[in-house]
Order: structure tokens, then C-alpha cells, then sequence
């Protein structure tokens, strides 16, 4: 099923799991869960449940992992987990659909404030199979922004939902 792959990152030659100088441990997306809209709902600051998979970057989810299964699609609603250590900055998360239909759809960015610790980052409502892109742009007030990107691919067989 899913093979764990390192998060790449773009962080002016620096491996993202190294410490800068002044900030900590770089913002890295360290991969991808499934929750409901009670997680959702409370922001990026909201707890990763204790029973949620954790998908790496590059994993290909298959089978029926994180399907919805309430009719009104409140439950396998994909968000970024993001770990970051250091002093609060700006953040933004772009996501970049490209559906196993074909065609390539660039999302609004979201904008969140990156505090130290974990921060899960809704990526919206979005169960298509397909390669889902992700891109954190971040600055640390240093001038110009940092990236790092994951990346998730949906090739589940969905049960349908009455």
C-alpha cells in the first residue's frame, strides 16, 4: 500500500529536516489524514485524533482507506499535517488537484499563521481519485519565501454513501 517517502523541500539548499539558526526546525508537511468535520471544524490549531492514519508524502492510498461514509460526506475529509518548531510566522498552503480523469486544477492558496507545534491544514472537500499537490510557502521574516511540497495520490474504490 503505502511506501514511506521523504518530504522534499525547497528550503535554499537546506534539507528540511535541518535546523535553522534562529527559527528551530523548518515548517514541514510530514504527510496527510483522514478526519470528520468535527476535527474540521476546529481550525488549524485542531488535535490529530489518536486513532488517524498518517499517510507519508508520495503515498498511494488504495482500497477504501478514508472514504466517506456518512451521506452528507462529514467524515474522510483530507488535511496536511504540518510540524514546525520555532517563533509564530506566516504561512500559506496551495493545493494542486489533478484528478485521474485528467486536467490539472490550481486551489485558492490558504493562509494560516504557522505556530510551534502541529498545525492540520483542511484541504477541502475533495474525495476524486487522483494526485493531490501540496505546497507550504513560508518566510520566517527573512525576505524571501521557503517551500516545502508532499504530495498524496487517491486510488480508492469508494463505497457509496446513502
Amino acid at each position: 500500500m503505502a511506501m514511506p517517502i521523504a518530504v522534499a523541500a525547497d528550503t535554499g539548499g537546506a534539507a528540511a529536516t535541518q535546523k535553522d539558526s534562529v527559527e528551530g526546525a523548518l515548517p514541514t508537511v510530514i504527510g496527510f489524514a483522514f478526519v470528520d468535520s468535527s476535527v474540521t471544524g476546529q481550525g488549524s490549531r485542531a488535535q490529530l485524533p489518536p486513532d488517524a492514519k498518517l499517510y507519508p508524502s508520495g503515498a498511494t492510498v488504495t482500497g477504501s482507506e478514508g472514504c466517506p461514509t456518512t451521506r452528507y460526506r462529514t467524515d474522510g475529509l483530507i488535511v496536511a499535517v504540518i510540524d514546525y518548531e520555532g517563533r509564530p510566522t506566516a504561512g500559506s498552503v496551495t493545493v494542486t488537484r489533478r484528478p485521474a480523469t485528467g486536467g490539472s486544477f490550481d486551489n485558492a492558496p490558504y493562509y494560516l499563521d504557522l505556530n510551534s507545534g502541529r498545525t492540520l491544514q483542511y484541504l477541502g472537500p475533495h474525495f476524486d481519485n487522483g494526485v493531490y499537490d501540496v505546497r507550504l510557502e513560508y518566510d520566517l521574516a527573512q525576505g524571501k519565501p521557503k517551500s516545502a511540497t508532499a504530495s498524496l495520490e487517491l486510488s480508492r474504490q469508494c463505497p457509496p454513501v446513502n
